[in-house]
């Protein structure tokens, strides 16, 4: 991913990405907001790599895209809703 923060977070890292995202109404159209990619690694296994699940919404900014995209990843962090995908697979090997 081009133009990535990266944050650590206990044994994680957090990759984020905010991408200028346009509504179509011509193929001029400027970017009228932001949208935020997220991949989470642990011990060099990408855990998580989605965008934020929230229907259509964008940031008026880049910041503020990368913003809540880390306070997201975090809560999932700290509730171990990852460590618990790690035990599931785990189990199904």
């Amino acid at each position: 991913m081009l133009d990535v923060t990266q944050e650590p977070w206990k044994e994680y890292v957090i990759h984020i990405r905010a991408i200028p995202v346009r509504q179509i109404v011509t193929c001029v159209s400027a970017p009228d907001g932001h949208i935020a990619i997220v991949r989470i690694e642990r011990n060099g296994e990408v855990l998580a790599d989605w965008h934020l699940p929230r229907f259509c919404e964008r940031w008026t900014s880049a910041p503020e895209a990368r913003r809540d995209a880390l306070e997201y990843a975090v809560k999932l962090i700290d509730r171990d809703v990852l460590g618990a995908v790690e035990t599931q697979g785990a189990s199904a090997t």
